[in-house]
């Protein structure tokens, strides 16, 4: 199997692990020790996920995501090659992000740490939360959206904070109603308009 063509099998099957775990849900971070925001709400759409494979894309990001979703992506519909890069550069990314696709069914359910206005090289994020495997970082519009995805624990240690709470809702609902990690308690007291009673 060449590169490629190993890299076309994992974006198919990381997609779906995207939207079954990012796109279908939003989530809510809460630290105590958040300095810019009480709390982030992350709200991940289909368009993301393209940029987050370190992939050139060739179609539209939407295109992208639908083809690797149902299985029609072909090879030619990607390739390495970047204007600010070399090839090189950009194989040893995809490497690293592919490898991490497959972990994100696991994202926000172990214990996070989280930066707020992370920076990592050229890429600056309003948030980025990791464990001991992957960092993701994210831009803000209204909600923060998917922009990078690294290998390991990248955050500045210095700046990075111990997350206290993450919540998910159905994508569409008003209100948080699962709880996957950390005790409600606290933040219910202070934003009980944000949450229903989770499980």
């Amino acid at each position: 199997m060449t590169f490629k063509q190993r890299v076309h099998r994992e974006l198919i099957a990381g997609a779906v692990i995207y939207k079954k775990v990012l796109v279908d849900y939003d989530y809510l971070i809460y630290s105590k020790n958040f300095k810019n925001k009480p709390y982030y709400i992350i709200s991940s759409t289909e368009d993301n996920y393209a940029h987050l494979t370190g992939v050139n894309s060739l179609i539209s990001s939407q295109k992208f995501f639908d083809s690797c979703f149902d299985g029609t992506l072909s090879e030619t519909d990607f390739n390495f090659v970047s204007k600010h890069r070399s090839e090189k550069e950009i194989i040893g990314s995809v490497r690293r992000k592919i490898q991490i696709l497959p972990l994100l069914k696991t994202i926000f359910q172990t214990e996070l740490q989280a930066e707020e206005n992370f920076v990592k090289g050229s890429v600056s994020c309003s948030l980025a939360t990791a464990d001991n495997m992957f960092t993701i970082g994210f831009s803000e519009s209204t909600l923060l959206r998917p922009k990078t995805l690294l290998k390991n624990n990248r955050l500045n240690l210095c700046n990075a904070v111990n997350v206290t709470l993450v919540l998910r809702r159905n994508k569409g609902s008003n209100k948080f109603d699962a709880i996957t990690q950390g005790n409600a308690d606290e933040f219910c007291k202070s934003f009980p308009y944000m949450f229903n009673d989770a499980k």
